[in-house]
């Protein structure tokens, strides 16, 4: 199948981090050689995603475990600015922020990313890159989620172009199964997705 492919020249270092405490926040910091991800799994275990350049992932990916829980509680926490204090968002989120028609974005208070302890897998990187394929269906063949396209993992928005990738085809071959059809046709899926 022919795809469309671009490099966006980052690498994804993954692994699996131990918290102070539990947590049930997803935080991504947005640093100047990419974004870094914290994805709470449970208890207080949490998944990284850190897209940054080559060089500093086989860097991050060389250091001690004491070195790299150091390197990210820096960029989460410190080292590129702080963050927005609890008396100001009061203030604005009051009857000052009304006065000056500043409208807050949530209604939760500003919460600090949590701390890690520990390094608890083995750290690996992969190149970030584009990819889509110009086709997502052939003769019984659907492409689905990273098959039919590849995103950055910004904000995970490649899980979310799955999920609807998955609930399109689950619809389609309802859809195939209530008017007796060969669900394997492309026809068939040309036909529900564009018609009904």
């Amino acid at each position: 199948m022919q795809t469309f492919k671009r490099q966006y020249e980052q690498e994804g270092l993954v692994c699996t981090l131990e918290t102070e405490k539990s947590h049930s926040t997803a935080w991504q910091r947005f640093l100047p050689t990419g974004p870094l991800a914290i994805l709470p799994i449970g208890n207080n275990f949490s998944n990284i995603v850190w897209s940054t350049t080559p060089q500093q992932a086989h860097q991050l990916k060389n250091m001690s475990d004491e070195d790299f829980v150091a390197s990210v509680n820096e960029a989460l926490v410190s080292k590129y600015g702080s963050f927005p204090s609890s008396m100001l968002s009061q203030l604005l989120g009051g009857t000052l922020g009304n006065f000056l028609g500043i409208v807050p974005s949530c209604s939760e208070p500003f919460e600090v990313p949590p701390h890690i302890i520990k390094c608890l897998s083995k750290r690996a990187s992969f190149p970030l890159s584009l990819n889509h394929a110009y086709k997502y269906v052939l003769h019984r063949l659907a492409l689905v989620g990273d098959a039919a396209h590849s995103v950055h993992p910004l904000a995970g928005q490649g899980v979310n172009l799955g999920f609807g990738d998955a609930a399109s085809l689950v619809s389609v071959l309802k859809s195939g199964v209530e008017l007796g059809a060969d669900i394997g046709e492309v026809c068939l899926s040309t036909f529900i997705v564009f018609f009904v």
